[in-house]
């Protein structure tokens, strides 16, 4: 029997409501089932935070992770963005089952994550060689969202908080939302996008190979999927000095256009910043300053 931690159990119960009550309470069985169903042993949970994450033994012998989820729409994008994804760099899916949340992925060995990589530079070059060989065309047809969603996400907190939200002013507010529309008004060439791509997003999967995990799935421009990474792992670094160099590194590398990073990256940062409000009435204070960080270089250079 797998204890689920209470932090866990609150988190299904926040998100899902009743849907997610009655998940747990089918949990034991889920997790029977699937060891029927695959030949598999489920082993002790990694660290959990919105999914059931957990390395497997199937046939007594291949290592590989199971996931699973309170069935939704967001998870039926990751499995699509997945399957889309499968000649690029992620992790590769074994099995699905949309209907029971259900995901069997190989399991990257030894799994570090990018973020263990201290030195900035080293790391940088390792993320420029992923993302070189992340996106790919948007299919014709896909349930996948694309940055408008976000946008719309934005619509609705401006509206549910006219006069801001804690640190967020109104202006602040505003001026995202509006680069928001102006944004997905004037986007380039769409691509499938990751739509949560960061350190620990990223792990090592041995022979000097790295591989992307937990995609969103996300349609749009390059220049947005870079900014979920660049707002991470700048804990106890200059965040201007930090950002300005990666900003520099991956739009010379990958050919984007650092006036549509910069912009991109106020106005997420803006959202992010609500969502964690929202979610868990705190926000993380990087995310926070890289805002006028975003904003000052925007001024620097145009």
């Amino acid at each position: 029997m797998i204890t689920l931690p209470e932090q866990f159990i609150k988190t299904i119960k926040d998100i899902h409501k009743e849907k997610g009550e009655i998940w747990l309470e089918n949990f034991e069985d889920l997790c029977n089932r699937c060891e029927i169903r695959w030949n598999m042993k489920i082993l002790s949970p990694f660290e959990l935070s919105y999914n059931f994450v957990a390395p497997i033994l199937i046939d007594g012998q291949k290592n590989a992770v199971i996931k699973l989820s309170v069935p939704n729409e967001e998870f039926n994008s990751e499995v699509e963005a997945l399957r889309e994804f499968k000649d690029n760099e992620f992790v590769k899916v074994i099995d699905s089952d949309l209907n029971e949340g259900i995901l069997i992925l190989e399991q990257l060995l030894p799994g570090d994550t990018l973020a263990t990589i201290e030195n900035e530079q080293e790391a940088m070059g390792i993320a420029v060689k992923v993302m070189k060989n992340l996106w790919k065309a948007a299919p014709k047809y896909t349930k996948i969202p694309s940055i408008l969603s976000r946008e719309n996400s934005l619509r609705r907190i401006v509206e549910k908080f006219p006069n801001g939200l804690g640190p967020i002013s109104k202006e602040m507010l505003l001026d995202a939302f509006d680069i928001f529309k102006e944004m997905n008004h004037t986007q380039s060439t769409k691509y499938l996008l990751h739509g949560d791509l960061h350190h620990y997003n990223i792990l090592n999967a041995g022979e000097n190979s790295w591989k992307v995990i937990d995609p969103k799935g996300l349609i749009g421009e390059r220049e947005y999927d870079i900014i979920q990474f660049l707002l991470n792992n700048i804990e106890g670094k200059d965040i201007f000095t930090t950002l300005e160099n990666r900003i520099d590194l991956l739009v010379k590398e990958l050919n984007l256009n650092k006036e549509r990073v910069l912009l991109w990256g106020f106005s997420h940062a803006v959202l992010s910043t609500c969502w964690s409000l929202e979610d868990e009435g705190t926000y993380n204070e990087y995310f926070f300053q890289a805002i006028n960080v975003f904003k000052d270089l925007h001024k620097k250079f145009y």
